[in-house]
């Protein structure tokens, strides 16, 4: 194959590759809503693509540079919008009086032993410790009732 048509394919293949970052960059930059893009994904694939492109430099491959540096870009504002937004999220979230996600998963609503009045701003966000409860006890009742007999 002539060296021509083997540089069209690589354009070709980098072209299809860099615009497949294209929606994600849009949507993110529309909406800035990161809560669901992974930072280590990002900043792992900024590393890689940034690597492509010093070898595509090293190898003089004009296919390779120009897919990688394109990339590097689309692939570099998306970890930036990822840390800004995501930033600005949580501080929105801390600003209103909200737990940061990760503290959500970990406040329990547990009773004091010695007190008998709860704070109502110490409680997590979510059902009353009866409600709890009461669930429980339902799926414990569906749970043996469904058991029973079968033994």
């Amino acid at each position: 194959m002539e060296r021509i048509y083997i540089e069209y394919l690589g354009l070709a293949a980098g072209t299809l590759t860099t615009a497949a970052y294209l929606p994600q960059v849009w949507k993110t930059w529309r909406t800035k809503a990161v809560e669901h893009i992974s930072l280590v994904m990002y900043t792992s694939m900024s590393l890689g693509v940034l690597l492509w492109t010093v070898y595509g430099v090293l190898i003089k491959a004009p296919a390779v540079i120009m897919a990688n540096s394109l990339c590097l870009i689309l692939v570099v504002s998306m970890l930036r919008m990822k840390i800004i937004y995501g930033r600005r999220a949580k501080a929105a979230k801390n600003a209103a009086g909200q737990p940061a996600p990760e503290q959500t998963a970990s406040v329990q609503a547990t009773p004091d032993e010695n007190s008998t009045v709860q704070n109502a701003s110490c409680r997590a966000p979510g059902p009353s410790l009866a409600t709890q409860l009461g669930r429980g006890l339902r799926q414990l009742k569906d749970k043996h009732h469904k058991t029973w007999g079968k033994n």
